[in-house]
Formats: structure tokens, sequence, C-alpha cells
């Protein structure tokens, strides 16, 4: 049968040998259609909705074109690319908020579609199986807020999530400078893409020796220095240090290890599923050929680890499933048998499927709760701890993120994203909400004996 020149499947093995072939475009055109359709849904169903945190992104990148300083005017714990690119998106959207929230809608869409395609390129390095690369592509969608969530606005998770699978793809091509600059890019847009960064370091020295060390190194110093000139230049070196290194030490969050599993299990749902056969997929590959695979395990352990270090929503697992998704393409690709490699697939659609429904089912309304759900919520109450002891007051009267961006104020105090952490941080070194400058140094001794005191082992 033939359909406007295109030959359908008419057989299993047909189809194989279609996604064998095509994998590349089935992918790309399969994620952008269900990222775009996703967004779409959700912004026609709330219009123009944005998240305090995009708020806060997309607004500062128009307050700093019109003379706001990041780290003194503006308080954040996030590392300063994400503001490289608002300001890009503020200065074409001309000072209109409402062109500024789609066009980081629109970029936010292509970095999650550009991410997700990288990673079945990564998988296709490895192995060179189409279908495998598919389902690991694919597998990424069972982290539902991927897809669920660039309506809202630009986060930088979307941008180290693109950068970091892209500095892998780069560092298995044998291009240790590029892969070192962009690994330093994905550490630039969110402090755990440092792992990446240091990761793709340690493959390009294994894989090219001391050449490929430094040429890794200075790959990443070059993005280093070329991030950090403009602070230095303007006199806030020491306001990013304190903001972006600092306080995200000091923020670390209390919990209890089964509260924090359990919230793991809530914020992915059924599709927590894709756990064992990543790891099954880990161990055959590095079983089979180590010198290729290792960095995979190693990846993959190094951001499980993440669950105990920063966890606050499931977008902050994104680096986590990149390794999981590959995983699960090293799983089938280790499959020789056509029903084992159809039995795996089968399964990472079922846990799409299920895992959107576990977080995306209040969307429809009267659709029951998913099954299981309340009962680990209830649970997960049992064991949950406070995140700090202590907070100091929220100030009255101050305005939402919401009504900042929209309305375009211009605050006289530099904290106003109100997050846990900066306010924790303000209480436990002495400082104040109420300030209109931030990044003040919180020490007693000057910075450069602070530090020194600090590396020092006596």
């Amino acid at each position: 049968m033939r359909t406007d020149g295109v030959s359908l499947p008419r057989s299993r093995s047909a189809l194989y040998e279609g996604a064998e072939t095509h994998w590349f475009r089935l992918l790309l055109g399969g994620s952008a259609l269900v990222v775009a359709v996703a967004t779409i849904l959700q912004f026609w169903a709330s219009p123009f909705y944005i998240h305090k945190d995009s708020a806060l992104f997309q607004h500062a990148g128009w307050s700093m074109l019109n003379g706001a300083e990041l780290y003194a005017d503006i308080w954040d714990l996030k590392p300063p690319l994400i503001y490289f690119v608002t300001v890009v998106l503020a200065a074409v959207s001309f000072g209109d908020m409402a062109v500024l929230h789609v066009l980081s809608v629109i970029v936010a869409v292509a970095a999650v579609v550009g991410g997700i395609t990288l990673v079945g390129v990564l998988t296709h390095r490895l192995t060179g199986d189409g279908v495998a690369s598919l389902v690991a592509g694919g597998s990424m969608l069972v982290l539902t807020s991927l897809y669920g969530f660039p309506y809202a606005g630009v986060r930088p998770k979307y941008f180290v999530f693109l950068c970091g699978v892209g500095a892998l793809v780069l560092a298995v091509d044998d291009r240790p400078f590029l892969a070192g600059a962009v690994g330093a890019m994905a550490a630039g847009f969110w402090q755990l893409g440092a792992p990446i960064a240091l990761l793709v370091v340690g493959m390009s020295a294994q894989r090219s020796g001391w050449d490929g060390l430094w040429r890794a190194i200075g790959g990443g110093a070059t993005v280093t220095v070329l991030t950090v000139a403009p602070f230095v230049l303007q006199g806030n070196a020491i306001p990013l240090f304190v903001e972006a290194v600092l306080a995200p030490i000091y923020g670390v969050e209390g919990y209890t290890v089964v509260g924090r599993l359990l919230r793991f299990v809530i914020e992915i749902g059924y599709g927590v599923a894709i756990v064992p056969l990543a790891v099954a997929g880990w161990g055959l590959a590095v079983a089979a050929d180590y010198r290729d695979h290792w960095w995979v395990a190693v990846g993959g352990g190094l951001y499980l680890f993440q669950l105990f270090l920063e966890f606050q929503g499931a977008i902050e697992l994104v680096l986590l499933f990149v390794f999981l998704a590959v995983g699960v393409g090293l799983l089938v690709a280790e499959r020789s048998r056509p029903s084992s490699r159809t039995m795996i697939a089968g399964c990472i659609v079922l846990l799409v499927v299920t895992s959107g429904y576990w977080n995306l089912h209040g969307v429809v309304s009267g659709s029951p709760e998913p099954l299981g759900r309340e009962a680990i919520e209830a649970e997960y109450d049992r064991w949950d701890v406070p995140k700090y002891d202590s907070l100091p007051d929220d100030p009255e009267g101050w305005p939402s993120m919401q009504e900042i961006y929209w309305e375009k104020l211009q605050p006289d105090q530099c904290h106003y994203r109100l997050g846990l952490k900066q306010q924790y941080f303000e209480q436990e070194t002495g400082g104040t909400l109420y300030k209109s400058t931030c990044g003040q140094w919180p020490f007693a001794e000057p910075p450069a004996e602070w530090l020194a005191g600090s590396l020092s082992p006596v």
C-alpha cells in the first residue's frame, strides 16, 4: 500500500527496518509533536500563565536591559547564563512582556526537543542501533515536567539538559575542546551541570590522553572566563560568588532518606520503574565494554545521589534522566531477540503514558486519582520534616513575581523573588531581606583569607 508516495510497513520486520533507518526523523518529529502539543494545550488552558521562577528570569532580562545589575540589584542563586539568554529575548521583544513570554516558551520548547533528540544521537553513537536510540530518546518523556511545563516560561534546566547531552555527544565524538566548552555551559546554567563538565574532562582524558585532557580543560576554562568576565569588569565578582556559590551550599534542605525516596515516587509516579531498566542497561554495557561505557554508569550514579542533595521538583531530575534514558537504550541494544526489544520499548511507552496520567490527570476535570498516589502522599507526610529549622517572616505587602513581571515593576528591594533558600541564607549570615543592593560579603574575614582558610586542611 502507498499513501502519497510513502511506503507503509506491512510487517513487524518492515516496521523495525523503518525505525532503524529513520530513527532520527522519527525522534525529532515525534518529540517536537509531543512537546509542542502539550505546550499549546497547557497554554490554551491557562493563557500567559508564568511560573514565579520563569517570571524572575524573564523579568531580570528585561530589567538588566534597563540598567539593573545581576546579583547586585537582583538576588538569585542561579549561575548567570540563563540571564544571558533572557537579555537577548528581552531585547528582541522590544519591552513587550507578552512577546517576551511567548518567545521564552518557544525557546524552552526548542531546548527540550533538542535535548531529547540529542539523547537519541548519543545512544546511536554508542550502539549504532536506530531502534535503541529511538527508545532512549523516547524514555525522556517519562519525565512529564519536561514536556508539561515549558508553557509556563523559560527555565535553566531546559538549557542544562541541552548543553549537558551536547557535551557528552562531543566527548564521544572526540572533540574535547568543544565538549569541555559546552560542559562548562551546562554548569553555567545550573550548578548541578558541573558533574557533566567534569565527566567530559575524564572522558576526553581516557579517549585522547593528556592532549584530550588539556583541550577539554581549555574549552571549559574559555567559557568560564567569558561568563565571569562581565561581572569582574562590572565590579560584581563578589556578589556572583556569594549568591551562586555560597548560598546554594547554605541552602541544602532538611529531609529524611525515606521521605526523599517517597518524594521521588510522588514526582515521577509509575515512571520510577525506568530505574531498574536503566541500571540493567548500565551493567550490561559496562560488562561488555568498560572503556566505552564506564561514564554512563558513573554519571548515572552521581545523579542518583542528587536525590539527597538537591531535589525540589521533578524537572531537577532532568540530568539523571539523561543517564537513565541512555541506560534503557543500551539495554535495548544488548538484546538480540526482537521480542525482548519490543517488550522493553512497550514498557517505555506504558511508563510514558502512566507517568503522564500520574502528573497531569488534574488537567481533565473529574478524572480519578492515580492508583496508589493518595497512600504514597500520606506516607510521605508521615516521614517529611521541615526544610529549615526557622526562616525570617515574609515581608508584608510585597508584590508577587507575576505582578512584578506583567506590570514591569523594578522593586526597590533586591530580594524580590523570595525563595526559601535566599531567606535562610540571609538569616544564617546575619543579613536582611530589606536592602536595595545585594551580594555583600557576609563574613568578617576578607574573601581571599576566608577562601584560603576554608580550603586549608588544617
